[in-house]
């Protein structure tokens, strides 16, 4: 598997979909739950037909090691600096979900001239205050008995009932993949979050962006109500896109597939006046 070496940690992905070099490039940043690139497996082959598609575990999750730099956006974000240079890559479309949302508020806000369009999923631009308690308990617990205390209330949570009971399959790999997080880099990651505010910066960004949430969304980024956030980031982003599909929860890529990827796709041959 290919990978890159940056400040102390090795960062792996995957390139797909273009070997001419001369299509527009699309670059995926995965979430904490859906722990691994494969988090976007319903994305890739859609997007591969059209647009160059790179992939890849953040630092500390999936096949990527840690490495000695603090583990948190600020790092996640230059280490995906690290990969595009690697790969001679300039300019590209970030779309990211949950965490991966937030590096790309970050990437946006720090390096914009780098950016054609941006997509975020299930994002916020501030999760800290009322939840931290409740992230507090769950790093405690974690701590004290592994990540496998966690994974049935992140399913239940980010998931809603039919699709769980109607997939089992893929509700099995997603726990697996959760379960296998390493714990302190995950706690790390999600004591960055309850840090994490960008809702005064977010007014520089000046690429097309697209907005998407679930219209069900529970999880503690959503807000105190589904939507709430995402209208919030959408509300401070000049010319935002926002995009609520209705019944989906916090991974509309995932239990609502073929409405996210369209409106994804809309959005992309919009910002690239490409035909996907």
């Amino acid at each position: 598997m290919p990978s890159v070496e940056t400040r102390g940690a090795s960062i792996v992905y995957d390139d797909t979909g273009d070997e001419t070099g001369r299509r527009p490039v699309v670059v995926l940043v995965h979430s904490v739950g859906l722990s691994t690139r494969e988090g976007w497996r319903g994305q890739v082959p859609v997007l591969a037909r059209n647009y160059r598609v790179i992939t890849y575990d953040i630092r500390g999750l999936g096949e990527s090691s840690c490495g000695d730099a603090p583990m948190g956006v600020e790092t996640f974000t230059e280490d995906l600096i690290a990969l595009l240079d690697h790969l001679g890559i300039d300019k590209i479309i970030l779309m990211g979900v949950s965490l991966g949302s937030f590096i790309g508020q970050a990437f946006a806000c720090a390096h914009g001239n780098r950016l054609t369009a941006l997509a975020l999923v299930s994002t916020a631009c501030r999760i800290k205050g009322g939840n931290s308690g409740v992230r507090a308990a769950r790093n405690t617990a974690i701590r004290e008995h592994g990540m496998k205390i966690a994974a049935g209330p992140q399913i239940d949570s980010h998931f809603p009932d039919d699709f769980r009971a109607a997939n089992s399959g893929l509700m099995d790999w997603y726990r697996t993949h959760y379960i296998n997080n390493d714990p302190d880099a995950y706690i790390a990651i999600m004591e960055d979050l309850g840090r994490f505010d960008y809702c005064d910066r977010l007014a520089g960004i000046a690429c097309p962006t697209l907005i998407i949430a679930g219209g069900e969304d529970a999880s503690s980024v959503a807000g105190t109500k589904p939507g709430e956030s995402a209208r919030l980031v959408a509300a401070k982003i000049p010319g935002a896109r926002l995009e609520i599909i209705k019944g989906a929860h916090h991974y509309p890529q995932i239990d609502h597939e073929a409405v996210f990827n369209a409106v994804m796709l809309d959005f992309f041959k919009t910002v690239t006046q490409e035909k996907p």
